[in-house]
Parts: C-alpha cells; sequence; structure tokens
C-alpha cells in the first residue's frame, strides 16, 4: 500500500510550508478537537500497555519463578491479562476515534475544495486542466485517506512507542541500552536510504501504471480504427511493452524493499543475540536480573518494529502533505467573477452597454479583445459574426459576465455588471451554449437546473413556452424519461431543446446564444429553429452566429475581426457596404447552393 506515498522532489514542502500546511489543518480539524484528544488518550494508553507486559513478565521471572514466589507468579499473569485486555478495549477505540477524526477531516475537507470550485469562474478553468481538478479531488484526497486510515495511528503509535522504550530501556539498563543501540546507527543509515530508493522506485511504479492504462484505454477506445486498419498486433505489443515496463518497475519495487526488511529483521536478531550474551554476563557478575535480559529481548521488538514503520511512513506523510498543500492552493484561489460586497439587484429591463473593453486569456499575451464598444437596447437582436478566433464568444461571455474585463465595464440598465449581485445576473442574462450538457436522471431533473425550486407545472410551461410538448410527450415516459450519462439517450436536437427550455423556466431579459444551432442537423435544426423563435421573442438576444438564416433575422450586426468591431449595422447596411460581412454572406450563401 506504501507505492501511492511517493512525492516528486518539486512537490515536497519545505520546513515552513510544512509548518504551513500543519497549522492549517488542526484549524480546520477544531470541530472534531474532543475527538483527536480521546485518540490521543487511547495511543498513550495503547502504547503503555504494549511496554507494560515485558516489565510485568520480568517481575513474573524475578520475583515469581527465580524467587519461588507463587503468589507474584499469579499477580504478575493476572495483571497481564487486565493489561492485555485493556490494550484490545483502547486499542480498538484507538482506531475508531483515529479514523473518525481523519474521515471527518476528508469530509470537511472534499465539501470545503468542492464549494470551492463551484465559485471559480470561467478563468480559473481555463488555468486548470478538468483532469487535474479531478485528481485533487481523487488521487489528493486518496493520498490523505492512506495517511487517515493506516498511517496516522502507525505514525503515532510508533513514534510514541521508540520514545517509551528508550526511556524504559535506560531505566532497567543502561549497559544494556547501550547494547541494544549498537546497531541502531546502521539501521538509521539503511532506512534513509530505504526512504530515498523506495521511493524513486514508487514513483516510477505510479508513472508506469498511468502509461499501462493510457494503453489500455487507447487499445480500448480506438478499436474500430485498430481494426478498420488490421492494427490489432501493432497494438497488442505497444500494451505488451507498456506491461513489460510495469512488471519490471513493480519487480525492482520488490528488491528494494527485501533488502531493508530483511537488514532490519536481521539486526533485530542480532541485538537480540547481544543482549542475551552479555546479558547473560551480567546476570553472573549479578549486575541485572535474569528477567531484565528477558524483559530487554522482548521490548527490543519496541525499538526496531516503529523504526521500520516510521521508514515506510515518511513517503506517505510527505504525499499526504503535499496534497494537502495543492488542495490549499484551490481553497486560496479567489474566483475572479464574484459578487462586490456592496452589489445591487439589477432592473427587469434596460439597455445592455460595453464600453471600451480589453480583455486577455490567461496564459497569453495577444488580446483576445481590444477596445471594443457595443450597445444592444431593449428587445433588439444583435448578431456577432467573424472568422474562427476573432472575438465573438469571447465578446458573448464578457457581456453575460462569465469573465470581467481587464478594462473598459459591461453595464445592463446603467449599472455595471460587476456591481450586480450574482442572483439578479443570473436570472437576467441567460447563456445557451453550444452544446446542451445534460446531467445524470431524467429530463424534469435536467431543467431544474435552472431553477431547483420550479415546480412541474412550471416546468411544463417552460416546455409550452418553447413549442416542445408535443416532442418530448414521443418520448417513452415524457419528461421522466432517463436521458443516461451526458444525454446519450436524447439526440442533440433534444438535448438542445432541453437547454432551450431551461433558459425558458428562467424566464431572462437577455439570452445569450453561444452557436447554439451550430452543430444540428438540417432536419433538427428546423425544430429547434422554431423553438428558439418562440424563446427570442421579446427579448434582448446576442447570438453568435455562424449562418446566413440567424444572421437576417438579426436587428444589427456586428463583425469581430482581429479582436475589435470591424462593422456594424443592418443586414443590408453591411451587403451595401461590400466589406468583411458581404464576403462573409456571399461564402455562406455558397456554400448553401453546394449543400
Amino acid at each position: 500500500m506504501w507505492a501511492h506515498g511517493s512525492v516528486t522532489d518539486e512537490d515536497k514542502l519545505s520546513r515552513a510550508q510544512a509548518r504551513t500546511v500543519i497549522g492549517r489543518v488542526f484549524k480546520m480539524a477544531a470541530p472534531f478537537r474532543k475527538t483527536m484528544y480521546v485518540a490521543f488518550v487511547c495511543v498513550c494508553v495503547t502504547t503503555l500497555c504494549a511496554l507494560a507486559g515485558p516489565l510485568l513478565v520480568r517481575r513474573g521471572i524475578d520475583l515469581g519463578i527465580r524467587g519461588k514466589n507463587p503468589t507474584s507468579l499469579n499477580v504478575s499473569v493476572g495483571i497481564y491479562l487486565v493489561v492485555a485486555l485493556v490494550a484490545y478495549v483502547f486499542g480498538r477505540a484507538q482506531f475508531l476515534y483515529l479514523n473518525r477524526t481523519g474521515e471527518s477531516f476528508l469530509r470537511v475537507l472534499r465539501l470545503a475544495v468542492f464549494r470551492q470550485m463551484q465559485r471559480q469562474s470561467m478563468a480559473f478553468y481555463d488555468r486548470n486542466k478538468a483532469g487535474v481538478l479531478v485528481a485533487r479531488m481523487t488521487a489528493d484526497i486518496e493520498s490523505m485517506a492512506e495517511l487517515v486510515q493506516f498511517g496516522l495511528l502507525q505514525f503515532l503509535a510508533a513514534g510514541m512507542l521508540v520514545v517509551f522504550a528508550l526511556v524504559l530501556l535506560a531505566a532497567l539498563s543502561w549497559q544494556l541500552t547501550i547494547v541494544a543501540l549498537l546497531v541502531m546507527p546502521i539501521l538509521i543509515a539503511a532506512s534513509v536510504k530505504f526512504q530515498r530508493d523506495s521511493n524513486k522506485a514508487y514513483l516510477t511504479v505510479r508513472e508506469r501504471v498511468g502509461a499501462n492504462l493510457s494503453a489500455l484505454q487507447e487499445g480500448i477506445t480506438t478499436v474500430r480504427v485498430i481494426q478498420a486498419y488490421a492494427q490489432e498486433e501493432e497494438t497488442i505489443r505497444k500494451f505488451t511493452k507498456s506491461n513489460t515496463d510495469l512488471f519490471k518497475s513493480h519487480e525492482h519495487s520488490v528488491r528494494v524493499s527485501t533488502w531493508y526488511f530483511a537488514l532490519i529483521e536481521f539486526g533485530g536478531v542480532f541485538a537480540s543475540a547481544l543482549i542475551i550474551g552479555i546479558g547473560g554476563w551480567l546476570v553472573h557478575r549479578g549486575d541485572v536480573t535474569l528477567g531484565t535480559v528477558v524483559a530487554f529481548t522482548l521490548l527490543i521488538s519496541s525499538l526496531f518494529d516503529p523504526v521500520q514503520q516510521l521508514s515506510q511512513l515518511y513517503n506517505t506523510v510527505q504525499s499526504a502533505g503535499a496534497a494537502l498543500n495543492k488542495l490549499f492552493q484551490i481553497l486560496d484561489a479567489k474566483p475572479e467573477v464574484d459578487e462586490h460586497p456592496g452589489a445591487v439587484t439589477l432592473p427587469t429591463a434596460g439597455e445592455l452597454v460595453v464600453n471600451g473593453i480589453d480583455f486577455i486569456y490567461y496564459g497569453t499575451e495577444t488580446r483576445a479583445l481590444q477596445n471594443v464598444s457595443i450597445s444592444v437596447g431593449v428587445g433588439e437582436k444583435l448578431a456577432l459574426v467573424g472568422p474562427t478566433g476573432a472575438g465573438k464568444s469571447t465578446l458573448a461571455k464578457l457581456m453575460a459576465r462569465l469573465y470581467d474585463p481587464q478594462v473598459g465595464s459591461v453595464t445592463y440598465g446603467g449599472i455595471d455588471l460587476t456591481m450586480a449581485t450574482m442572483a439578479s445576473l443570473r436570472e437576467r442574462i441567460v447563456v445557451v451554449p453550444q452544446e446542451g450538457f445534460l446531467f445524470n436522471g431524467t429530463i424534469r431533473d435536467n431543467l431544474r437546473i435552472a431553477r431547483s425550486t420550479a415546480t412541474d407545472e412550471e416546468i411544463d410551461a417552460a416546455v409550452a413556452a418553447i413549442g416542445a410538448t408535443d416532442h418530448f410527450a414521443t418520448l417513452p415516459d415524457g419528461l421522466d424519461t432517463e436521458v443516461r450519462e451526458r444525454g446519450s439517450r436524447l439526440s442533440a436536437g433534444e438535448r438542445q431543446l432541453v437547454a432551450l427550455a431551461r433558459a425558458a423556466l428562467v424566464d431572462p431579459a437577455v439570452l445569450v446564444l453561444d452557436e447554439a444551432t451550430s452543430n444540428l442537423d438540417p432536419g433538427t435544426e428546423a425544430e429547434v429553429e422554431h423553438a428558439l423563435e418562440r424563446l427570442m421573442a421579446g427579448r434582448t438576444v446576442i447570438v453568435v452566429a455562424h449562418r446566413l438564416s440567424t444572421v437576417q433575422r438579426a436587428d444589427h450586426i456586428a463583425v469581430i475581426a482581429d479582436a475589435q468591431v470591424a462593422e456594424y449595422g443592418t443586414h443590408a447596411e453591411l451587403i451595401a457596404q461590400g466589406g468583411r460581412y458581404s464576403a462573409l454572406a456571399t461564402a455562406w450563401q455558397k456554400s448553401q447552393i453546394s449543400q
């Protein structure tokens, strides 16, 4: 299980970072402080019970057997049984309380990280890949869970056992303590080497596991292409190589472990032999009792076993610390698009005005938009057109405040969108994305994504508002039809109808359509176009258009080129100018004729 505890050099924390992480952990774990204290007491009692056993054996030998006192022997045996029972009770309790504390902390951490992710703006997801964020909630939390479920208990118990065992050994006989410690420098050096070598070995295993899974996934997901070109043998060869590499890395990690564990075992046996040999000589001299030598032999495992456990746990603790540091980075991330402390409610209707905005995406130096100004009146329809990458979708996102511009402002009804409450902003301005994403559940469940408190009657009314009642009635269970994962049971057009019905359920004043019909076949598009017409009626609409039919219905058209508004006007005006839009419209017409 320790293979998951590997950590790269760049992920290792400095002392300052470690102190900060530990401080924040204790702060987050404050609600479970009582449970932590109880667990700590249980660990102390269990550790003391483990050390009490050899002392009772010493007492039974010296006073009961050597002293020929049956009463003392019986008392020692009775107390030993009581200690064993106490150790069982507190050992079980320490496991329960430590796991309860750890799992409670992980529950709070998961919720806090997920809540923070949900609060982040689109810019956050531009900077962080979805796979990385999923890894934070899975692999990083898993490394924490490993420490909580197994490591934390052993770490505390092993640390306390080493300290208490050393004190007890020194109290029993300083001469035998020196003998016991003769092999410790070698074992400590071996533990340091094992920690370093095992970390490298397990990092290689982790890397090879990823490569093997990638080869497996590629072989399964691309099987149609593989079979079409008769590449089965080549694919098998690639998987065989990655599988062999994984086997060799596991084999190397086992070799790293075996020499270390064997050395620890030998060190314990060698130390026990020295103690028995030198202890026997000290017994004959009268410096120690026979019971003390036996107690030392039993206690020696309390000294060597924890060293081995702590060495194994080192990488796990490092990995958990690195994982916590990454998770805290997410918790510390401030949303670029957030509600201002003095936010106000947007009016129910108003002009949407873009005033001299500049915008640059994270990680790029080129401006996506530069000095863009445009206004959309109440109930007006604006079409945004232009070449791919010109900035059309970016402008639409800024007008819906999915991003905030670095320069300039976007206002609605005279109020800067950065000063609007998020609730009123999302009620007034709704974005219908290019692909209507559906969650697992029924169509009705997916419509409630727009407004969780909506009644069945309100959902039916929203579907009727876009004229889709009859269409959904043809489905097996109507609006209660299960859409399956990502809406796979529905066609692309049906998924788009659900997205439009969501918008109708919100009943916004402004509708932003980001290429809403660009991925539909002509037959389905007619039905979606009808629903869209009904949804747009009486609303301010901004549409990122790729079809001439959509553009011609707009009141005004803005041609976005080179990050600026290159042309602005009605369809007839822009055709008459013979500029960029005219050329684009001609290209669209030729495309339709060729089809």
